[in-house]
């Protein structure tokens, strides 16, 4: 349920496409998607791994009552709203320097300041959902998330319709629907929030736990973004447009593998601990790559036809962008199979070295392909680089747990169903 709901709220950004491309141009697209993709990044800092302190000490605490609770839930809204304010204030006072770089300086300080400020209350209205999910209310869950993002959409779409706003009005929707609805989040977990003081005594304690997993989160920002700055940067904002869009039909692949990765993980945990946890996850492992390639190659097959479809005349282009990136997502989902090992001993601190090494090599494979292939050597950039993070965490976590996967058959199928998608994207077939 939870899954399905992250499913549907994110499914609303693809079926406002055929708008949205037919509304704005590839160089707008282009700005909209690198403004993003920077409040993106803004984002990863202003979450300090603070979803995961809350769920860790929430139920820690659970035994000392609700009020102990309250101010774990508290403590960590308040260190959003003023640590969030400040950083987003900081972050707005260097849009000169973004606005220049990245954007040729045609853009207005307000833009960036109901962007940033837009990615700090949706984490707000956020935590909101995140407590029901913790007190097992999977219907209030999907109707705050669902709520901001088709609300978000209508929105913007008013303001960009109706009142002519522009990339602002796309902005500036999600800005109000975060606000609107992060209200009705909190009045329905109300009970487990207080403002009689500062909890500024716990932070410490919350950043402890929370912020290790910083550079975790930031390096797989990098290993999921740095196709874009490498667009932008070598090719500007046309490209990135026509890049965006393709990225979001690949984002269907994202939105099956996010359900599975929901429905997975508790049965993961559970077999991590079992006698036939092995025999589990060879299963699992086998069923994963089969179908999945299958759903991938009929997406590929598909996606001259769904971009015309769904896009506008001038975004027709972008389809061989779709089979070359939906393979980011299923090899994105695998590592919730291949990874066991560094979960059953505890070690996840192996994960941050892994992830930082792969953005390294990541980074270097898109500064060698972008030059001089564009999107398509950014989409194989991409791809390639969470091959390498797959083999690389195979490698460590057998050593820690081995599993008799079936390798040969695996990577067999892995290397042939890429290697079909990739040849008729470039019209080798």
């Amino acid at each position: 349920m939870y899954g399905l709901g992250g499913v549907f709220a994110k499914s609303i950004s693809f079926f406002t496409l055929p708008i949205y491309t037919r509304i704005f141009s590839p160089s707008d697209f282009g700005t909209i998607e690198m403004l993003t993709v920077i409040s993106s990044f803004i984002g990863s800092i202003l979450h300090m791994g603070m979803d995961s302190a809350q769920s860790m000490y929430f139920f820690k605490y659970k035994e000392e009552g609700k009020e102990k609770q309250a101010s774990i839930v508290s403590s960590i809204l308040q260190w959003r709203l003023i640590f969030g304010s400040m950083i987003v204030l900081l972050s707005t006072a260097l849009s000169p320097i973004l606005n220049s770089v990245f954007f040729g300086g045609k853009l207005e300080w307000e833009l960036f300041l109901i962007s940033f400020s837009g990615v700090m209350f949706l984490q707000v209205m956020s935590q909101s959902a995140e407590v029901m999910r913790l007190l097992y209310r999977p219907w209030s869950y999907i109707m705050v998330v669902l709520s901001q993002s088709l609300l978000g959409a209508i929105i913007a779409l008013l303001l960009i319709i109706k009142l002519d706003q522009g990339i602002l009005g796309f902005f500036l929707g999600g800005l109000i629907a975060s606000l609107f609805v992060m209200v009705i989040g909190w009045f329905q977990v109300r009970n487990y929030w207080r403002f009689d003081k500062i909890y500024i005594d716990l932070w410490p304690q919350l950043l402890r736990f929370g912020s290790p997993l910083v550079p975790v989160s930031l390096s797989m920002y990098f290993m999921n973004t740095s196709d874009r700055w490498f667009i932008q940067y070598f090719h500007g904002q046309d490209a990135l447009g026509i890049f965006a869009v393709g990225a979001k039909f690949a984002m269907l692949a994202s939105l099956a593998v996010e359900t599975f990765r929901k429905a997975w993980w508790p049965v993961a945990m559970d077999s991590m601990h079992s006698d036939d946890g092995e025999k589990t996850f060879i299963l699992i492992s086998n069923w994963y790559v089969s179908i999945g390639c299958i759903i991938m190659l009929i997406l590929t097959f598909m996606s001259p036809w769904l971009v015309k479809i769904f896009s506008g005349p001038e975004f027709h282009g972008s389809w061989p962008i779709v089979g070359l990136l939906t393979w980011k997502g299923l090899l994105y989902g695998f590592f919730m199979i291949c990874s066991a090992g560094i979960w059953k001993s505890e070690k996840t601190y192996l994960n941050l070295y892994i992830s930082l090494f792969v953005m390294i090599i990541g980074t270097l494979i898109n500064l060698l392909l972008v030059p001089g292939y564009g999107a398509i050597g950014a989409s194989f950039a991409t791809v390639l680089t969470f091959f390498i993070w797959i083999l690389l965490t195979i490698i460590v976590s057998n050593k820690l747990w081995s599993i008799k996967f079936n390798y040969l058959y695996i990577f067999l199928v892995f290397i042939l169903s890429i290697s079909l998608s990739y040849s008729f994207s470039l019209g080798y077939i």
